[in-house]
């Protein structure tokens, strides 16, 4: 594996970690911010409370599927290593 794929690999492995909470995320502040618009609830705590509570539900549902692939590209890196230092 070249140093380029190496780098690129990372960036999967990020993807994949990231986008399933970013996206989460995204959704449920969306979904909060046209909530507290329509009935003018101000509060600070509620989307909070339920990006919290969002956060944990995706962990707990997909947590082992995303990590997979972070695993998978540690797992790449390592044995990639001997061809990078001998070039």
């Amino acid at each position: 594996m070249s140093p380029a794929g190496v780098s690129v690999g990372a960036w999967v492995a990020f993807a994949e970690l990231a986008a399933p909470v970013m996206l989460l995320m995204l959704v449920i502040g969306l979904a909060v911010g046209i909530l507290q618009t329509a009935t003018q609830v101000k509060e600070a705590s509620i989307p909070f409370v339920l990006k919290l509570a969002g956060l944990a539900a995706l962990s707990t549902a997909a947590g082992r599927l995303m990590l997979g692939g972070v695993e998978s590209y540690a797992t790449r890196l390592f044995l990639a290593i001997p061809g990078l230092i001998h070039g």
